[in-house]
């Protein structure tokens, strides 16, 4: 693992994210985040703003997308998209108690949490979070961006579009195609395909609200 990494972020994401790289014996230099919130982590101290990354060259620096969602997904995205372009490349974090298939094909700087499960045969795309103990079964394929958070569970084949929000605890049954966009609400169970750009809420999952307008 680099010795130089940097974390985007001083909040709670931060900290999971933090703790998972401090476990593997990562040597993180900083966090950087609009406001000084103090140590993120004992020995992990506030750096700056994010234009303190000019005092690093790109190539002899890692970052670590620090930035969560409970919903959008723009300032993540935003974040990733800005510093991919400067030339920063991002880590990938597996914390030591997910369980991550060898036959999977992710991007870059993808984030597994800890019990986070993830099978054979699955595609994931760029800066994608599997958040504690969420599991996405067998040949699901998730586009760029998308955060699968605590505990949310995907069934085998589905395939979820980029910038998507899968909530805490819900539940998508197999073969589902979730659009771009879309925000599905905490313990929400989706059993039909969902069109992006909407919200979808309850059991079983209805949609609730156009995120277009």
């Amino acid at each position: 693992m680099t010795s130089r990494i940097v974390i985007l972020g001083g909040g709670g994401h931060a900290r999971v994210l933090a703790d998972c790289l401090l476990e593997q014996g990562a040597m993180v230099v900083g966090y950087s985040a609009p406001g000084d919130e103090g140590e993120l982590l004992p020995g992990i101290p506030y750096l700056g703003p994010d234009s303190c990354l000019r005092e690093f060259p790109a190539n002899e620096l890692r970052l670590v997308n620090g930035v969560g969602s409970v919903g959008h997904n723009s300032l993540r995205r935003g974040l990733f998209e800005r510093y991919s372009a400067l030339g920063y490349r991002f880590l990938a974090v597996r914390h030591p108690a997910a369980v991550v298939s060898k036959r999977l094909h992710q991007g870059t700087g993808c984030q597994f949490l800890p019990g986070a499960t993830v099978n054979s045969g699955v595609r994931l795309g760029d800066n994608v979070i599997v958040n504690s103990r969420a599991l996405i079964e067998h040949d699901c394929v998730i586009d760029d961006h998308v955060h699968v958070a605590s505990g949310a569970v995907l069934c085998g084949g589905c395939r979820v579009g980029e910038n998507a929000h899968i909530g805490a605890g819900a539940v998508v049954i197999q073969g589902i195609e979730i659009g771009n966009g879309v925000i599905i609400a905490a313990g929400a169970v989706v059993i039909e395909n969902v069109k992006p750009l909407t919200l979808v809420a309850g059991v079983p999952a209805e949609i609730k609200r156009n995120l277009a307008n």
